[in-house]
C-alpha cells in the first residue's frame, strides 16, 4: 500500500465544501463555474478494474465529479451516483447525478441528474449519496442534507429516498441518523444479513471541521460512527468504530459480499477492513490498493473489483 496525499478540499464533503466556497447558481441563472478558486468541481472520478492478481486497468475517467457510490441493481446493471458539477447546466450544478452501465462496468451512459419527489422544501438538495440495492428490486439512496441556507446551513444529518430506476426517487420522511453537535457527512451504507448498517467518519464539531479546513489541516481519522436498522429507516447508534491508525478514515464504501461486511476507506490502509457484524473489524489478509480517495467498490461478475475513487487534479507546473 502507498500513502495517499490527501488535501483538505478532498477530505471535506463536496456538498458542505461547495456551500462554504460558492453558492450554486439558481436554476434560471446563466451557467457559471467558480473556477477562480479550487474546489470539488476540479475533481474527477477514476473508474478502475482491479483483478484478483492485483492487476489494475483504467476503465473511465469522469471529470467535474466527486463523492461517488456504486451499486449493482436487481436487473444486473451497475449504477454510479455522485456529486456532479456540469459546466453548462446551472440547474444541476452541485447536484447528485447517476451513470448506468449495462455491460458490467465496461461502458457507462451519460450522467442523469436525479429527480427527488416529496422532499421537504426546507431541506437542502441531497449530497454525499450512498446507494443500497434492496431485496424488492428498488434502490435506496442515503444522503446528507440540512435545514437553513447555503450561507448558514443547519445541522447535517443522513436522510433517504427510494427508487425503482436509480434516477427518480421518492423522499422518505424523517432523519435516519445524526449526532447532535457534530458534523455528519460522507455516510456509507450496506445491507448485510437482514441488517442495514450506516458508517460515518467522525468529523468533529462544526467549529473544528471548518477550522481545520481553513487552516489546511486534514480532517481527523481513526474514529467513526456506526448505526444499525432492521428496516433501513429507524437506526440505533452503536459503539463508535476505532481504526488502527489515525491516518485512515471511515471515508469510503461499505458493502456486503454475502458472508461479511467490507469497508474500503481513505488513507494508507490496508483495505478493506472486514467484519461479520459491523461491530468488530479486522485487517484484510489480501489488501487491495486504493487508486484515490473516498473509494466506492462493487464486485464484478468475473470476480474482480470495480473501484470508483475521487482524484484531484495534478498540481499546476510552474
Amino acid at each position: 500500500m502507498h500513502t495517499i496525499a490527501i488535501s483538505i478540499a478532498a477530505l471535506a464533503s463536496a456538498g458542505l465544501l461547495t456551500l462554504q466556497a460558492a453558492t450554486p447558481p439558481a436554476a434560471d441563472a446563466a451557467p457559471r463555474t467558480p473556477a477562480a478558486r479550487p474546489g470539488p468541481w476540479d475533481h474527477e472520478l477514476l473508474v478502475q478494474r482491479i483483478a484478483a492478481d492485483g492487476t489494475t486497468s483504467t476503465i473511465a475517467t469522469f471529470g467535474r465529479a466527486d463523492v461517488s457510490s456504486v451499486a449493482r441493481l436487481k436487473d444486473g446493471r451497475l449504477a454510479i451516483a455522485c456529486q456532479a458539477f456540469p459546466e453548462d447546466d446551472a440547474a444541476h450544478f452541485n447536484r447528485v447525478a447517476v451513470r448506468i452501465s449495462g455491460d458490467d462496468g465496461r461502458t457507462w451512459g451519460d450522467p442523469q441528474p436525479i429527480v427527488m419527489a416529496k422532499m421537504d422544501a426546507a431541506l437542502a438538495p441531497p449530497f454525499d449519496p450512498a446507494l443500497v440495492a434492496l431485496a424488492d428490486g428498488r434502490v435506496r439512496m442515503y444522503f446528507i442534507t440540512h435545514t437553513g441556507t447555503d450561507a448558514a446551513p443547519g445541522p447535517t444529518a443522513v436522510h433517504s429516498a427510494v427508487s425503482t430506476d436509480a434516477v427518480n426517487f421518492d423522499y422518505e420522511p424523517g432523519v435516519r441518523f445524526t449526532v447532535p453537535g457534530r458534523v455528519v457527512v460522507d455516510c456509507a451504507a450496506a445491507l448485510h444479513d437482514g441488517v442495514f448498517h450506516l458508517v460515518v467518519p467522525d468529523n468533529g464539531t462544526p467549529a473544528e471541521f471548518l477550522g481545520r479546513r481553513r487552516s489546511g489541516e486534514p480532517q481527523p481519522g481513526g474514529n467513526g460512527y456506526h448505526a444499525t436498522s432492521t428496516d433501513g429507516l429507524s437506526f440505533t447508534r452503536k459503539a463508535d468504530l476505532p481504526l488502527p491508525s489515525t491516518r485512515d478514515r471511515w471515508f469510503g464504501n461499505l458493502l456486503s459480499d454475502g458472508t461479511q461486511l467490507l469497508f474500503f476507506g481513505t488513507g494508507p490502509g490496508p483495505w478493506p477492513m472486514t467484519s461479520a457484524d459491523g461491530m468488530q473489524w479486522a485487517k484484510p489478509a489480501a489488501p487491495v490498493r486504493m487508486p484515490g480517495i473516498d473509494p466506492s467498490v462493487v464486485r464484478l461478475r468475473d470476480g474482480s473489483w470495480l473501484v470508483v475513487a475521487t482524484r484531484e487534479p495534478a498540481p499546476a507546473k510552474p
